[in-house]
């Protein structure tokens, strides 16, 4: 089996595929990205445009609060490098058009590009999106992940790219690890965190 069918036949997150050895590829070609100033990335894949749409577009699905935010941890990069590396060459085109077509919808909507919308603009230009996104999958329960609306698949990607993150793993959610010892079952108790994916 090639790289592309594992990717493609293990199951994360909001439905969108990829397997675990890709996320650590695309991880390590992205760290060192992540590490320095979001202002300073230079994507691989999207234009610098569509790259500094995909950083506010990560930072209004998951903004910093006390925990840090998308573009904080490296999301942006993530996408980029996943869309460069693990993508073929038809799956790029429909994400590129797919991405180009939500900008051009909130330009049509706010007459601005969605980086110069103010915070709420943002906020309720992808609510809208993604209630949109939604009803079509509710529909059409048969759908291959690749059929889904291009927000719903970008917005899997943001919560993988968050939830896979090495900060998010041992700073904001419970890490274990392995070897550790396996415990089926045990105890909840108040305030603890989710386990690291």
């Amino acid at each position: 089996m090639d790289r592309r069918t594992a990717i493609k036949q293990a199951a994360l997150i909001t439905g969108y595929a990829i397997s675990a050895s890709a996320v650590g590829a695309v991880w390590q070609s992205c760290q060192r990205d992540a590490n320095s100033a979001t202002e300073s990335w230079s994507p691989s894949f999207f234009t610098e445009e569509q790259g500094a749409a995909i950083t506010e577009i990560s930072d209004t699905i998951l903004p910093a609060t006390d925990t840090p935010g998308a573009s904080d941890v490296g999301v942006p990069q993530f996408i980029d490098q996943y869309a460069h590396i693990c993508l073929t060459q038809e799956e790029q085109g429909e994400f590129r058009e797919g991405l180009e077509q939500l900008l051009a919808d909130c330009k049509t909507e706010y007459g601005k590009t969605f980086v110069d919308c103010t915070q709420e603009q943002r906020l309720a230009f992808l609510n809208a999106v993604d209630e949109r996104a939604r009803k079509i999958t509710g529909l059409n329960p048969g759908l291959e992940e690749e059929q889904h609306p291009i927000f719903l698949r970008l917005k899997g990607l943001v919560l993988m790219g968050y939830f896979t993150s090495e900060t998010i793993g041992k700073e904001v959610t419970a890490f274990l690890p392995i070897p550790g010892k396996y415990e089926p079952c045990m105890p909840y108790e108040e305030g603890q965190p989710a386990w690291t994916i």
